[in-house]
C-alpha cells in the first residue's frame, strides 16, 4: 500500500471500488460490498510513512479537495508524533506468547480472577502440509510454532496454546465484544499474507467460542 502515497503528507488518495480491489482482504465481505469510494491519507513522521487513515463511509467523501487537505493536515499535526511514539513503544514491548502446556498458559493470563474470553481454535496441519509440499526441508514443529507466534503477534501478544494430541492451536482473545466471524476473516487474511506462495488457504477448521477462564480443555 506504500506505493499509493507520495512522501508529501498533504496528498490524499481517492480510489473507486474497482481500483481498491487489492485492499479487499482487509475488510469483511459485507463491509467491502458496501464501499463505493475510499479515501486514503498517509500519516508521515520524519519523512517516513507510519500509518494510514482509510475512510470508507463518511460525509468526508463528499468534501471538496481543499477542505479535505486542511482537515487531514490538522490530523497529521496532532497525531503523527503520538502515533510514532505509540508504534515505537508497541514494537519494543510486543512479544509473542506461545505455550506448550495448559498450566503455564493459564498462569500467563492477565489476572487470576474468573472472566470470559473468546477462544479461537484451529488445526495448523493442513497449512503446514500444503506449504511443505514444495518445501519438504522445513521442520513441521518449527512451522507450527512460527504460525502460533504470528497469530499471537497480530493479536497484540495474545496467549497461544499449542496442544499436541491432536495438534491444535488455541488463541485467546480477551475482547469478548469482537465479532467472531470478522475475527476469523482477519486471521485467515493475515495467514494468506504470511504464505503468499499458496494460491488458496486450506481449511483450518477455525472457529470462535466464548470460554470461561481459566481455560480447561
Amino acid at each position: 500500500m506504500y506505493n499509493l502515497f507520495h512522501r508529501s503528507p498533504s496528498v490524499i488518495v481517492r480510489l473507486s471500488k474497482e481500483n481498491a480491489l487489492d485492499l479487499e482482504p482487509h475488510f469483511s465481505s459485507r463491509e467491502f460490498g458496501l464501499i463505493d469510494t475510499l479515501l486514503i491519507y498517509g500519516i508521515f513522521f520524519q519523512e517516513k510513512l507510519i500509518g494510514a487513515l482509510i475512510v470508507s463511509d463518511s460525509p468526508l467523501l463528499a468534501w471538496e479537495p481543499q477542505v479535505l487537505s486542511l482537515f487531514f493536515t490538522v490530523i497529521d499535526e496532532l497525531s503523527a508524533s503520538l502515533l510514532y511514539a505509540f508504534r515505537s513503544h508497541r514494537q519494543e514491548k510486543l512479544k509473542s506468547r506461545v505455550f506448550f502446556d495448559l498450566q503455564t498458559f493459564n498462569k500467563a493470563l492477565p489476572s487470576d480472577r474468573e472472566e470470559k474470553a473468546l477462544l479461537v481454535t484451529l488445526d495448523p496441519r493442513p497449512l503446514v502440509q500444503a506449504f511443505r509440499a514444495d518445501n519438504p526441508e522445513l521442520d513441521t514443529f518449527l512451522m507450527i510454532r512460527d504460525i502460533a507466534s504470528f497469530l499471537s503477534n497480530i493479536l497484540d501478544g495474545a496467549p497461544v496454546l499449542i496442544h499436541s494430541e491432536p495438534i491444535t492451536l488455541y488463541v485467546l482473545h480477551m475482547d469478548t465484544h469482537t465479532d467472531g466471524e470478522l475475527l476469523i476473516h482477519q486471521l485467515e487474511s493475515s495467514l494468506k499474507h504470511l504464505f503468499p506462495e499458496l494460491s488458496t488457504l486450506p481449511s483450518l477448521g477455525m472457529r470462535v467460542t466464548m470460554v470461561q477462564l481459566p481455560l480447561s480443555l
